[in-house]
C-alpha cells in the first residue's frame, strides 16, 4: 500500500509536523513503564522518539526500517496479537485506525495484553479535519494507498473504546486551516491529529 521509504521521508519532510504529532502524544504514554507495545508501528518513527520497545505490523518492508531504529518486531496484525494476557503497560495506535480491518477487535487485543491500569494510547486524524478530508477526498479519487482508508470521528473512536477503556486524558494538534503547531488539552473540532489515553477497566 505504501512504499516504506516514501512514507518514511514524508516525517522528514514535515519534521514539524510529525514532532507536534509525538509531543501531544509522549505526556500520555510517558508515564507507564515498560514493556510497550506500538500496533501498526511502520517504519518505528513513534516508537524510536517515544521509547516504544516492542512493535507489530504486517509490513515486511516497513518492519525492515523500524528494526534498524532498534524496535523489536513481529510481522503480524493487530487483530491477533502473538502476545499473552497482560505482557504490556501501555500500547499506542497512532495514525494506523483508518487501514485496520477489525478496529474494535484490535482494541479488544489492546486490552488483552495490557496489563490491568495498563494504558491504550491512540493518535489519529479526525475524519472533519484539515488532513481527515484530504485524504478521504484523495482515496475517493482512486488513491490505492486511501481508497479503503476510514477516517474516524472523535465519536467513533470514544464508541470504540467504551467498555474496554475509561477515557482519562485527550491531546489536540494540527489545529485549524493553517495547521497551527500547538498542543492543547482537550479535543478540538479543527485538530488534524487528537491523542487519546485510555486506562484498561478491568474484568471485562
Amino acid at each position: 500500500m505504501f512504499d516504506p521509504k516514501e512514507y518514511d521521508s514524508w516525517y522528514d519532510r514535515h519534521r514539524e509536523i510529525f514532532e507536534a504529532e509525538v509531543k501531544a502524544l509522549r505526556s500520555l504514554i510517558e508515564k507507564y513503564p515498560d514493556p510497550k507495545l506500538e500496533i501498526g508501528v511502520g517504519t518505528g518513527r513513534f516508537s524510536q522518539a517515544l521509547g516504544i520497545t516492542y512493535g507489530i505490523d504486517p509490513d515486511q518492508g516497513m518492519l525492515e526500517l523500524a528494526r534498524k531504529r532498534g524496535i523489536d518486531v513481529i510481522r503480524g496484525i493487530g487483530e491477533n496479537l502473538p502476545y499473552k494476557d497482560e505482557s504490556f503497560y501501555a500500547v499506542l495506535i497512532s495514525t494506523t485506525l483508518p487501514f485496520l480491518r477489525d478496529a474494535k477487535k484490535v482494541v479488544e487485543e489492546a486490552h488483552r495484553v495490557l496489563v490491568n491500569n495498563g494504558g491504550l494510547v491512540i493518535g489519529f486524524i479526525p475524519r472533519n479535519s484539515h488532513f481527515g478530508r484530504k485524504y478521504t477526498r484523495i482515496g475517493e479519487e482512486g488513491d490505492e494507498r486511501f481508497k479503503n482508508a476510514h477516517f474516524y470521528t472523535m465519536e467513533e473512536v470514544e464508541s470504540l473504546l467504551e467498555d474496554l477503556f475509561f477515557i482519562v486524558r485527550v491531546r489536540s494538534t494540527l489545529l485549524g486551516e493553517d495547521i497551527s503547531l500547538n498542543v492543547v488539552d482537550g479535543y478540538r473540532e479543527d485538530a488534524s491529529f487528537v491523542a487519546i489515553e485510555g486506562v484498561k477497566i478491568q474484568n471485562v
